[in-house]
Order: C-alpha cells, then sequence, then structure tokens
C-alpha cells in the first residue's frame, strides 16, 4: 500500500473515501472467496458511489460495464 500523504480537509470527503476503501476491500476479498460477479459489482458500485461524492461525478453503470466487459465472469 502507498502511504503517500493525502490530506482531506472536508469532512464528508474523509468519510467518502473511507467508505470507498471498505468497499475495495471487500471486493478484494470477494474476488479471494470466488464470490459471483453480481455480488461483487454490488461492492464496486458502493465504492464508485462513494467517490463519486467526492469527484462530483457518479458513472457506475459505464466503469461497471468497461471492468465487467474484460473480465469473463461466470455466467
Amino acid at each position: 500500500m502507498n502511504t503517500s500523504a493525502v490530506m482531506l480537509s472536508n469532512a464528508r470527503h474523509y468519510e467518502a473515501v473511507s467508505r470507498a476503501h471498505d468497499a475495495i476491500l471487500r471486493v478484494q476479498q470477494g474476488l479471494n472467496d470466488g464470490l459471483s460477479g453480481e455480488l461483487l459489482s454490488l461492492d464496486l458500485q458502493d465504492c464508485l458511489s462513494a467517490l463519486g461524492e467526492v469527484t462530483g461525478q457518479i458513472t457506475n453503470q459505464e466503469v461497471l460495464s468497461n471492468i465487467f466487459s474484460k473480465f469473463c465472469i461466470g455466467k
């Protein structure tokens, strides 16, 4: 993990980034546990939504479509 210092001066942004981090950790654990793409996508969507709060943009469907178009997930 990169420990470079990043300062978030807005408490709302800090909370959003923390939620995004937690969601990514859930995705990593889900991948290790062999969860289905449908379940993983829920946590990915949570992450994207939290990051969208910081950036002002939420493009969940576009990013998820791009991610899943590049990976073969059991159907």
